[in-house]
């Protein structure tokens, strides 16, 4: 485990908190669809809001190494009991707050690993 997971999972969970979105990976306050990087962005699903975290690191000239994804993406998965982060999301009966646990949870688990000397570096 590595602390760029760790802060992939609590960025998400953030961006998660303060608005959520269904079909589609971002909304803008006004409901539209836009791309989860757009400043415009006001809500996001939990798809999106990876990707928009991942965007941000990528334009402060900090890209996250693919094992750092694969790390955030397989602590998640302990959480979400779907192979789709979108259909999981996007689930007739799931809540902002339902996906905002999951990173939460997973983002938790994660740091509990680095704690036990299981990081990478």
């Amino acid at each position: 485990m590595d602390r760029g997971s760790v802060e992939l999972l609590r960025r998400a969970c953030e961006l998660v908190r303060s608005g959520w979105s269904q079909h589609a990976d971002a909304r803008t306050a006004e409901g539209t669809e836009v791309r989860p990087w757009r400043e415009s962005a006001a809500a996001w699903s939990l798809l999106g809001a990876l990707v928009a975290v991942l965007e941000e690191r990528s334009e402060g000239g900090r890209d996250l190494p693919i094992d750092h994804l694969a790390a955030a993406l397989n602590e998640l998965a302990k959480f979400i009991d779907d192979d789709s982060l979108a259909n999981w999301n996007d689930e007739p009966s799931r809540t902002q707050h339902d996906v905002a646990n999951a990173l939460e949870a997973a983002a938790n688990s994660a740091a509990s690993k680095l704690n036990n000397g299981e990081i990478k570096p």
